[in-house]
């Protein structure tokens, strides 16, 4: 699952060592990848093989960047900064990352064919060292998945990657104009098909491009025309499925909270306890307690 790509690093200094850090994941069209940097001096590079957006944290006392041996940047102050680089192009060069851990975050993009506002990316121009408010913010929520802090379900990770994908061309042309939004909902059968399907794989992962095939549609059209229907995405609708199903569990004493937590999809007893809260307001012990 998921693209296959990933930054090339090397040691410049032959007595070098590799003081860093890397957490990666993958969905079904992309993946992504959090590295953290010790002081130390690296060369870098990411093949063309997929299209690469990154959020930057660090600053450098020296170094330079290149876009395709061609557009070239060597900017210290990198923190809050983006790159993007489509499909076929590539960006290498090197750091002296000097006096604190430095970070980037990266997402690999092999958008699904089928979907055309996806292939739009494609003829994106690559940008070195940019700003965007929104993409910066849905980056840091993808973010929040492999630094632990966030909620590490595929349903919703898809849905900030689809929305990286929605977001990437206004912010590199601010001319661009976004596809007007689907008039029409789905049909009481495709509804039908979803709810059965989620009910069916409530404790595993769920994909959004998992439920837009069931229906027929590309990951962008289903995710507008479900929210239409039903009023909620489909993301939020999969974690109330999963908060409902916890609640009736819960009233089962010889079931721990842990237990509970992976039966309805959750990885452990700490991710449903935050999303418990964040849809009920209390912990599901509390629930338990109270409902007992």
């Amino acid at each position: 699952m998921g693209s296959g790509a990933k930054i090339e690093w090397h040691q410049r200094h032959p007595d070098a060592h590799y003081p860093f850090l890397v957490r990666r994941m993958s969905w079904s069209w992309f993946s992504a990848e959090l590295v953290r940097i010790q002081p130390t001096e690296l060369g870098y590079r990411v093949k063309g093989d997929a299209a690469y957006l990154a959020l930057h944290d660090f600053v450098r006392s020296d170094g330079e960047t290149t876009i395709n041996g061609g557009s070239r940047s060597t900017l210290t102050d990198v923190r809050d900064k983006l790159t993007f680089v489509p499909l076929g192009s590539s960006v290498e060069g090197w750091n002296r990352f000097k006096g604190r851990v430095s970070s980037i975050f990266a997402v690999h993009f092999t958008p699904p064919s089928s979907d055309h506002h996806a292939s739009d990316i494609s003829s994106i121009a690559p940008s070195l060292y940019f700003e965007n408010n929104n993409l910066k913010a849905t980056l840091e929520k993808l973010q929040s998945i492999l630094d632990g802090s966030g909620i590490d379900d595929p349903a919703y990770a898809e849905t900030l990657g689809l929305l990286l994908l929605w977001e990437l061309p206004s912010a590199a042309n601010p001319k661009y104009t976004l596809p007007s939004p689907a008039r029409g909902g789905l049909t009481a059968l495709q509804l039908k098909r979803i709810k059965e399907f989620v009910d069916a794989h409530i404790s595993k992962g769920i994909a959004i491009s998992e439920l837009a095939s069931l229906v027929g549609l590309s990951p962008f059209h289903f995710i507008r025309a479900f929210k239409r229907s039903v009023g909620l995405s489909p993301y939020q609708y999969v974690l109330s499925e999963r908060i409902g199903l916890a609640k009736e569990m819960l009233s089962r004493r010889d079931l721990s909270i842990a237990d509970v937590a992976l039966a309805v999809g959750f990885s452990d007893a700490s991710q449903l306890n935050r999303v418990f809260v964040k849809l009920t307001g209390i912990t599901p012990s509390v629930f338990r307690r109270e409902n007992g």
